[in-house]
């Protein structure tokens, strides 16, 4: 069993840290996109018949990669954000990443459930910006609508980033499973539950 794992906007790879010590003797390669330094070190490598993860952005990232995953879990992800998030939202982010970075930053994590995830020199700011830009641009819902893999979405009620309503409009058909708590951050809030939901959806499938 081998785990291909992407992170969301703001973040690095060590939201998964907690994560993975749940997944027993599963292989794991991190991605990391660039967003802030201090985490893992990222590869970019994986196996075909991994199964993917990815958090937030970090999911419609996978989707434009247009890679045969075996299957496919979402935390909190989405295949178009801006589909369901006004453009001026983003064009605000955009405006204080110029203005305050780190305070921008700080009020995003905050948002999250994740307050200091990390310091402000551990930003890259144009790397940051660019992320915002594929959050308004990328809409991957076709691709994720011919996929035909097994898919398993895990939410959280709290989430003010992907809310509910947004969950539901983007995963109709698929099985969502629902924390009532974890802000947007399930990996860093609920590692043990994230664990296994994944491991269970896993091992139902086919051989």
């Amino acid at each position: 069993m081998h785990f291909v794992l992407v992170h969301g906007w703001g973040f690095h790879a060590g939201i998964w840290a907690d994560f993975v010590t749940h997944l027993g003797d599963a292989r794991v390669t991190l991605f990391d996109l660039g967003f802030v330094s201090g985490g893992p070190k990222g590869s970019d490598e994986w196996p075909e018949d991994s199964i993917t993860i990815g958090h937030s952005l970090g999911f419609l990232w996978l989707l434009r990669q247009g890679r045969p995953f075996k299957a496919w879990v979402s935390m909190q992800g989405f295949d178009c954000f801006s589909c369901h998030v006004p453009a001026s939202r983003i064009s605000a982010l955009k405006r204080g990443l110029e203005r305050d970075a780190g305070g921008t930053l700080q009020a995003f994590w905050r948002s999250c459930g994740a307050a200091g995830f990390a310091l402000p020199e551990a930003l890259n700011v144009p790397r940051l910006d660019e992320g915002l830009d594929w959050l308004m641009q990328w809409d991957a819902s076709e691709v994720k609508q011919q996929l035909e893999r097994p898919m398993l979405a895990l939410a959280s009620r709290d989430d003010t980033i992907v809310p509910p309503a947004m969950t539901e409009s983007i995963w109709r058909d698929t099985n969502i499973v629902w924390s009532n708590d974890g802000g947007h951050v399930l990996p860093l809030r609920h590692p043990r539950w994230c664990a296994r939901h994944v491991l269970e959806f896993v091992h139902a499938l086919p051989s």
